[in-house]
């Protein structure tokens, strides 16, 4: 699920004998969810124009996995949050055909797919912003040659 489909379920689903839409906290995360949709689309924008410009992606790819993944993650587990008990049934019987639970399941993987968030942040430092790298011994030694504590 991502932002459309969250606002859809918030507006219809009762929380508390009102729909979720008229609380504070649900209106809160929607709108943050929303900006980061925003930002991502622009993201995918500056991806297609490089590539229809005949240029390789640049560090789009790894902002838009750094923050996609994530905003999955908290979509899911929020949403589970709204059904309260409901929240572990994972049939179609489900509220929203157990989309929460599924994309909650699933957004581990993402995070961890393509490198992990911690991997993606590394990335953008050193090669977007020009931070110095990590200080390590063997950066310049091929990894089959790496002296290890055992051999």
């Amino acid at each position: 699920p991502d932002f459309e489909d969250v606002f859809a379920f918030a507006r219809d689903y009762e929380w508390d004998g009102k729909p979720a839409l008229e609380r504070d906290s649900v209106r809160e995360r929607l709108a943050d969810w929303y900006i980061k949709r925003q930002g991502l689309k622009y993201i995918r924008f500056r991806t297609l124009t490089a590539l229809s410009r005949g240029q390789s992606p640049g560090p789009e790819s790894s902002i838009g996995k750094l923050i996609s993944a994530p905003k999955l993650q908290e979509i899911a587990s929020y949403g589970m949050d709204m059904l309260g008990m409901a929240g572990g049934i994972m049939d179609e019987t489900a509220p929203m055909n157990a989309w929460f639970q599924h994309a909650l399941l699933y957004a581990p993987g993402k995070r961890i797919a393509g490198g992990t968030d911690e991997i993606m942040r590394n990335i953008i430092a050193e090669r977007v912003l020009g931070l110095p790298g990590d200080a390590r011994a063997d950066k310049d030694i091929p990894f089959d040659q790496i002296p290890t504590g055992g051999r």
